[in-house]
């Protein structure tokens, strides 16, 4: 801008687009602090948390919002009632499940969110199902779990729910694993090691 003499409509939009840039660099360089913040927090306490508490705690923070998708979210903890761990996490990976099984919804189709516990071989399951648009496997499995990848580009979002819940997954020493199929709903398994605190 300051070389090559641009005229007075040239610099005022060469620097509407600069903007722009600086927005999106300062958009990902907060999204990255966060990720790092996460990997690294000494805010690791476990405690002994009920699901079904929980989940109504999650409630209150998405269903006011998201009145208009008339969504209904059931929760079955009789296989398991409680986990230890650590809550924050465990609070943002259902808000997050949650919260993508409402914005990814069939337009004619209210959202129906169920969400289930278990206790198989030592191990605890959580299982969150939906109704909804679903994802194609086929095409898109490898980059489910990746920053900044979406699939269904008529409601915003940015790409990072997915992947946060990866993340704290995996800090948890747990797995995730997803089946959907389009226009029939998807399916996340979270598996952690059970420990002698859960009951």
């Amino acid at each position: 801008m300051k070389t090559i003499g641009l005229d007075k409509a040239e610099v005022e939009s060469t620097t509407a687009f600069l903007d722009i840039a600086a927005q999106n660099l300062d958009r990902v360089i907060i999204d990255l602090n966060q990720i790092l913040a996460l990997k690294h927090s000494a805010d690791l306490k476990r405690e002994l948390i009920n699901f079904s508490t929980l989940l109504s705690e999650v409630k209150l923070s998405i269903v006011d919002s998201n009145n208009e998708a008339n969504v209904t979210i059931s929760g079955d903890f009789t296989g398991l009632e409680e986990i230890t761990s650590v809550k924050s996490y465990l609070y943002s990976i259902f808000f997050n499940l949650i919260l993508n099984s409402i914005k990814y919804h069939r337009p004619d189709v209210p959202p129906v969110i169920e969400i289930r516990s278990l206790s198989v071989n030592n191990k605890i399951q959580l299982i969150f199902k939906d109704n909804g648009l679903g994802i194609d496997l086929k095409k898109c499995g490898d980059s489910v779990f990746k920053l900044y990848k979406r699939f269904h580009n008529h409601v915003e979002g940015k790409g990072m729910g997915l992947f946060m819940v990866k993340t704290q997954v995996d800090l948890l020493g747990g797995r995730i694993t997803l089946t959907s199929e389009v226009n029939k709903g998807s399916e996340f398994r979270i598996e952690f090691e059970e420990t002698k605190e859960a009951h």
